[in-house]
């Protein structure tokens, strides 16, 4: 049977049975519905509700675990409001949901919004051991055998979430684009608020951010000449600049109400948002042009400012123009005023709960409490499972060192992962970047998986015919990219030479990356010259 979230393709709907009927009263079903719909078609629901390997997918795409005068209401529930007044959760909830909406899709920003929120909960919910066991429960009832393979149920739970996150998608698509991008956003920004982001809701960013591309490209070639336009002005009437600040800001405002929770998304998953962050460097650029280039402080000022706070989600762009024109005491100085948003707890552990929390006082893991002072280096990072192909789920580390003693956290909770992690950039980055360039400025080596940093250069490894070997480059010289959870460092064009410092394994990768990068980006040499 397809999952499409049509009623009249699912056999319960078309033999108006429910998951506790019999096979007697499935059959005699069968022959009633046959008089008022096609009788091929009811045979064949039929065949697949009495069969109990193939009736698994049906089974999901109903109201497993529902009574059967509750399900009739899902199933007649002409609007998503009625769905919502149904005591139903978990897939169920989901399952009503989507049909709901197809039949009578939201109207309004709040009603897309609230839809997408109840859809993204319902998902979070609905766990595959606990559906298992209210169909083998439903099965019991009608006298048929339990699920046997739980393979084919697996199958069948990833069947749904692809018709759920259709079912989203669709009712983004025929909202206009500024409804959805409001209501988009405001879900986002609730969720990040709130610590709460479902895996779920970062799939429906994916999409929504495939549907975006268009819009980007061309704000970002309006963006391309706006910028071009204010540096020929700056040398020689910087007093027409101001409608050209008007105009960045306004197209700065738009980007960040459509692409905000593809930013807020990348970030808490450790990724990037390339078209984000290539359009914010490319305008602090103007902003250090301007400064360097014109003696315009005020003017450079200002620009950084737009660009800070249209991209407060990247913690890569958040570093780098956090205080352009000003030394890292200022930046230090901010820091401390939003240390009341650094903290945050949470119990790890399926059966036995461990506390794991940052707050301004330290990072705290089996009781034990490190001082925000006393970490050196940190790393974290997720590494996707899978088993034949299929994905069992990701596993997070969060490990951080003190000098003395390493500290791992491994769990599976992304929630909690991604919630932490957005307060260890917050509470940590100004004191490590510190460390950093401290450490490079006094001209000693940073070791960092197969690479040597030193402040004016770095040490690859350079292949040869057997094995490798060291080689010294300026870093005018070598190139950077990201691939595979791992920052790349690449050597001259030809050299073999690269090394890759994976983001999981190598203490504080997050953070030279940010130093580099802020270097490459301001046509830096000298790595301790970066922030000040």
């Amino acid at each position: 049977m397809s999952s499409d979230t049509s009623l009249e393709l699912n056999a319960f709907a078309l033999l108006a049975v429910s998951t506790r009927d019999d096979a007697r009263r499935i059959m005699e079903a069968a022959d009633d519905q046959s008089l008022y719909h096609d009788p091929e078609a009811c045979q064949q629901a039929r065949a697949t509700l009495t069969n109990p390997r193939r009736r698994v997918e049906a089974e999901f795409a109903w109201f497993p675990g529902v009574a059967p005068g509750t399900a009739m209401k899902a199933v007649e529930a002409s609007s998503i409001g009625e769905v919502e007044n149904l005591p139903l959760s978990g897939l169920a909830m989901a399952n009503a949901l989507i049909m709901a909406a197809s039949k009578m899709p939201p109207s309004s920003t709040s009603d897309l919004r609230q839809f997408i929120e109840n859809v993204v909960a319902a998902v979070d919910e609905a766990q595959l051991d606990q559906v298992i066991r209210e169909i083998n429960e439903d099965r019991e009832i009608a006298g048929l055998p339990a699920i046997a393979n739980e393979q084919i149920a697996d199958d069948a739970f990833q069947s749904r979430q692809h018709a759920w996150r259709r079912s989203v998608i669709t009712a983004l698509d025929r909202a206009p684009t500024a409804e959805m991008a409001e209501a988009l956003y405001i879900l986002v920004k609730d969720a990040a608020d709130a610590h709460i982001f479902p895996r779920f809701l970062h799939e429906i960013i994916d999409d929504y951010a495939l549907r975006a591309q268009p819009f980007m490209a061309k704000e970002v070639a309006t963006a391309e000449r706006l910028i071009e336009k204010a540096r020929t002005l700056a040398g020689n009437r910087p007093d027409a600049l101001p409608p050209i600040f008007a105009a960045i800001a306004e197209l700065l405002n738009t980007w960040e109400e459509l692409t905000y929770p593809v930013q807020m998304s990348a970030t808490l998953r450790g990724r990037k948002d390339r078209d984000s962050e290539n359009l914010a460097f490319m305008i602090r650029d103007l902003s250090i042009d301007l400064f360097n280039k014109h003696n315009l402080i005020n003017e450079s000022r200002h620009i950084s400012e737009l660009v800070g706070s249209s991209f407060s989600a990247l913690p890569q762009v958040a570093g780098a123009i956090a205080k352009d024109g000003s030394d890292l005491a200022d930046l230090e100085t901010q820091a401390s005023a939003r240390e009341a948003e650094i903290s945050y707890a949470a119990d790890v552990g399926k059966i036995f709960k461990t506390r794991l929390a940052i707050s301004p006082s330290g990072l705290e893991w089996k009781g034990k409490i490190t001082p925000l002072e006393d970490v050196r280096s940190v790393r974290w990072g997720g590494v996707n499972n899978s088993v034949n192909g299929i994905s069992t789920g990701t596993e997070y580390l969060i490990s951080w060192y003190d000098g003395i003693q390493t500290t791992t956290v491994e769990f599976g909770n992304s929630r909690i992962f991604e919630a932490f992690i957005g307060c260890l950039w917050k509470a940590l980055m100004e004191q490590i970047v510190s460390g950093i360039l401290s450490h490079l400025r006094s001209g000693r080596e940073l070791h960092a998986g197969n690479a040597v940093l030193k402040d004016t250069s770095v040490i690859l490894r350079r292949k040869k015919f057997f094995g490798d070997e060291p080689a010294e480059y300026d870093w005018g010289d070598v190139t950077v990219t990201t691939y595979s959870g791992s920052f790349i460092i690449n050597g001259p064009q030809g050299s073999k030479a690269s090394a890759a410092l994976s983001y999981r394994d190598v203490d504080n990768v997050h953070f030279i990356e940010m130093v580099v990068r802020y270097a490459f980006s301001n046509g830096i040499t000298r790595l301790s010259d970066s922030f000040g």
